[in-house]
């Protein structure tokens, strides 16, 4: 059982090196750069099967809603934890879950030092890992439900600092301070390639194989 779990740490680690700016790349560079000592609220959907792929820090603590319908509330969720909390509350969502839930950034509680992290894919990626047939007008309207929105507007309204990555490089430079002091929460919003990060992560748990 170690020398299986070596082997697939090692070409965990391999295939990482391999790979383009994807998803993937994306929460690679998130969960390694995370805080000590702060409390992780993962969205749903393809947000908490990409970070099960990775090991933690023992002193992050991590929650995630998980029900039936999927993304309801973990934007609410993760905005109550950073009023509560005596640490600081880090909120990793995908693109759906954030806009289907954004009302949660409309009170006067969250702390300054509360960070969203939004992961936009262009719509449902979870639709495109799962089996069953895509790149149709009718998966991509009622299942990836794909668009081309962005959450600047919404941080504007909600007095929230926004910055954006579309590359690795882009995602170094922002990541760089984000979680210092500062007046206001903070949103970083990573658009990924909608197209290439399904058959990556397919790729990706054959290789370890």
């Amino acid at each position: 059982l170690k020398l299986l779990k070596a082997h697939r740490a090692r070409m965990h680690q391999k295939y990482l090196e391999s790979i383009p700016y994807c998803d993937l790349k994306v929460f690679e560079k998130l969960l390694e750069t995370l805080p000590d000592n702060t409390v992780l609220q993962m969205g749903n959907s393809s947000a908490i099967r990409y970070t099960q792929l990775f090991d933690l820090k023992t002193s992050v603590e991590v929650f995630c809603n998980r029900g039936t319908s999927g993304i309801d509330g973990s934007m609410s969720t993760a905005a109550g934890s950073a009023v509560v909390s005596n640490k600081q509350t880090v909120h990793i969502t995908g693109d759906l879950s954030f806009f289907y839930d954004s009302n949660a950034l409309w009170n006067n509680y969250i702390p300054s030092s509360f960070r969203i992290i939004l992961i936009n894919n262009g719509g449902g990626g979870i639709f495109r890992i799962l089996p069953g047939h895509k790149n149709t007008e009718n998966f991509d309207t009622y299942f990836e439900t794909i668009h081309d929105l962005n959450a600047r507007p919404l941080c504007e309204m909600y007095n929230l600092e926004y910055s954006s990555a579309q590359s690795v490089d882009e995602l170094n430079e922002n990541l760089a301070g984000f979680y210092d002091d500062s007046e206001r929460p903070k949103l970083i919003e990573i658009f990924t390639p909608r197209l290439d990060n399904d058959s990556i992560l397919l790729n990706y748990f054959e290789y370890i194989k």
